[in-house]
């Protein structure tokens, strides 16, 4: 498409790839664009934790309402991939998202996170990720593992 003397350049999401799709979503995530954010994901998006039982998105307004959140309440968020692989029209993506709530304490959040991308945007993800946290080192992992939560 062109304008009298201004070239006017499109930017489909349905275009991209999965790698691509991933490092557009990232780098809006760090950018604080919410309406790109949420264009990364189809309407009915639905994703799943499958290590924090119940822990659920459906859809991209949800998706764009807890990202709107975090921009609000993380002023200063980013987030950075780590790592890509793709199979098909899956990816995965090992990545971080970092910043300063407002009591000035840092929230650090990684994982993986997998994605399944249709017609350009992800359309069902599982998400492997947590707050960052000091553990007790691999004893007390292997405590927790052997003995539970109160171990």
């Amino acid at each position: 498409m062109r304008t009298v003397g201004v070239a006017v350049m499109s930017d489909p999401v349905g275009s991209y790839g999965p790698s691509e799709l991933a490092r557009r979503w990232v780098r809006a995530l760090s950018e604080h664009d919410l309406d790109r954010v949420a264009d990364c994901f189809a309407e009915d998006y639905i994703d799943e934790a499958p290590a924090r039982r119940g822990e659920q998105v459906h859809g991209r307004d949800e998706v764009r309402r807890n990202f709107g959140r975090l921009f609000a309440e993380l002023p200063d968020l980013r987030a950075e991939a780590l790592a890509t692989a793709t199979n098909g029209q899956r990816v995965w993506i090992e990545w971080r998202m970092y910043g300063t709530r407002r009591d000035g304490s840092l929230m650090e959040f990684v994982g993986v996170n997998v994605f399944e991308v249709m017609n350009g945007r992800f359309c069902r993800g599982r998400i492997y990720t947590e707050l960052v946290r000091d553990a007790g080192g691999i004893d007390a992992q292997v405590d927790r593992m052997t003995r539970g939560p109160a171990g």
